[in-house]
C-alpha cells in the first residue's frame, strides 16, 4: 500500500514539475509586432520627456514611447495585471486636477497604452480601430 501511495505522489510531482511555466505577460516585442501586422507605422520616440504627462513614471515604470500617425503612443509594461492597475491609479491620482488633452487608454493583461491624439478626432477613429485590432491579436497569441 505504501508503494502505491509513494508511486502516485511521485507521479503527480513529476507531472506538475515537467509542465512549462505559462506566464501571461505580454512583451514590448509582441506589441510592436502586432502593430506592424496591422500596418501601423510606429516610430520609436527617443526623446523621452519625463515632464510630459503621458511619459511620466507610473508605479515605478517609464513607458516605451512611439509616434503613431504623428501622435504620441506610450506603452507601459508591468509584471502583472495588479501592477498595471496600480500604474493607472497612479496616473489618475497625479492628473486628478489637471486639464488634459484628449487621449485613449488601452488595457490588456499586464500592459496599458496611451494614445494621445490631442484634439484631432479624425485620426482617433481610424487609429483607434487599428490599435484595438492589434491588441486583440496580442491577446489571442497569449491565450
Amino acid at each position: 500500500m505504501k508503494k502505491i501511495t509513494l508511486f502516485l505522489v511521485l507521479t503527480v510531482f513529476l507531472l506538475t514539475s515537467c509542465q512549462s511555466a505559462h506566464l501571461d505577460v505580454i512583451t514590448l516585442d509582441e506589441v510592436v509586432s502586432s502593430f506592424e501586422d496591422q500596418q501601423l507605422d510606429m516610430e520609436e520616440n527617443e526623446n523621452l520627456n519625463n515632464n510630459r504627462i503621458f511619459q511620466m513614471k507610473l508605479n515605478g515604470v517609464y513607458p516605451s514611447s512611439y509616434e503613431l500617425e504623428g501622435k504620441l503612443l506610450s506603452v507601459y509594461i508591468y509584471h502583472s495585471v495588479e501592477e498595471r492597475e496600480k500604474g493607472l491609479e497612479d496616473f489618475h491620482h497625479k492628473t486628478a486636477t489637471m486639464n488634459l488633452v484628449s487621449y485613449n487608454v488601452y488595457k490588456i493583461d499586464n500592459i496599458f497604452i496611451f494614445y494621445v491624439y490631442e484634439h484631432d478626432r479624425s485620426k482617433d477613429v481610424k487609429v483607434d480601430d487599428a490599435i484595438k485590432a492589434a491588441l486583440s491579436k496580442v491577446e489571442e497569441r497569449n491565450e
